[in-house]
């Protein structure tokens, strides 16, 4: 009798197993036609979001990441690159590692030089950059910086207002949502412990959203967390290990990304494709 219950449940175990294989491969069908485009100013501006990357890579979905500047700018000590190319480089190499390590398409680089999104000159061509990029990857959803810019970048703002142009001039019929990157003053006052002046600045500087308004709230597992913190460890000229962990503590305040939906929405969301 023992013996025909340990066979039992040893079958049970390999349908249940065989059930959850096929119900992830039909989720990964159905997702598979589905595009994220995700469009920020700077290399290593994506990690706000790279634990729903994660996610959602993992369910099939096709995500495009977007880098509007060169990143010829992010000068830091520790890393020792003078500002141009060889930083752009490094930059590129670093951001392509993020992209590898998350599973996501290989990033689209439009090569505008930091600090000079805000001119007329650069404003004139990007839109049109950003308009190309709708027409050609015909995006279920569009994900960017909210007005705030994260933490009032100029760089940051620049392109939520452009991006937040070229869609609501599209109508893009194959849109569900342009969302922007929201953070919650309820999650971010929590943190405690933060090790470097780097994770204390951003704690103190970064612009929150009442939840109010961040109606998609987006949960994302453990392991969606681990991976994506892995792709921000590819970011090394722009901050040393100490201070990439002070702020993985701020952006994982809670299993949730927030969003505010640029229509608007009262209905409280889990899906950014709701």
């Amino acid at each position: 009798m023992k013996k025909l219950l340990i066979c039992f449940t040893i079958v049970l175990g390999l349908l249940s197993g065989n059930t959850r294989g096929q119900q992830l491969s039909d989720e990964f069908e159905k997702n598979k036609n589905k595009t994220i485009l995700a469009i920020f100013a700077h290399p290593d501006d994506e990690g706000y979001v790279t634990p729903i990357f994660a996610k959602y890579a993992k369910l099939g979905v096709n995500i495009q990441l977007v880098v509007v500047t060169d990143g010829s700018k992010g000068v830091t000590a520790h890393a020792n690159i003078e500002a141009g190319d060889a930083l752009t480089k490094v930059r590129k190499l670093e951001t392509d590692c993020a992209a590898k390590t998350l599973g996501i398409n290989p990033p689209v680089f439009l090569g505008y030089t930091d600090g000079t999104l805000a001119s007329m000159g650069s404003m004139a061509t990007l839109d049109d950059k950003i308009d190309s990029l709708f027409v050609k990857l015909r995006p279920d959803v569009v994900i960017t910086f909210g007005p705030d810019g994260a933490y009032g970048h100029p760089d940051h703002r620049t392109v939520s207002n452009l991006v937040t142009e070229v869609y609501q001039k599209q109508g893009l019929a194959s849109s569900n949502q342009l969302l922007y990157v929201g953070f919650s003053a309820e999650s971010i006052n929590q943190i405690t412990g933060l090790k470097t002046d780097t994770g204390k600045w951003f704690k103190e500087n970064i612009h929150t959203t009442d939840m109010k308004y961040l109606t998609y709230r987006v949960p994302y597992s453990k392991e969606n967390y681990e991976l994506a913190r892995n792709s921000f460890y590819c970011h090394e000229s722009q901050f040393t290990r100490e201070e990439m962990d002070d702020l993985w503590l701020l952006l994982g305040a809670e299993r949730y990304v927030y969003f505010r939906p640029w229509n608007g929405s009262a209905k409280i969301h889990d899906d950014v494709f709701e």
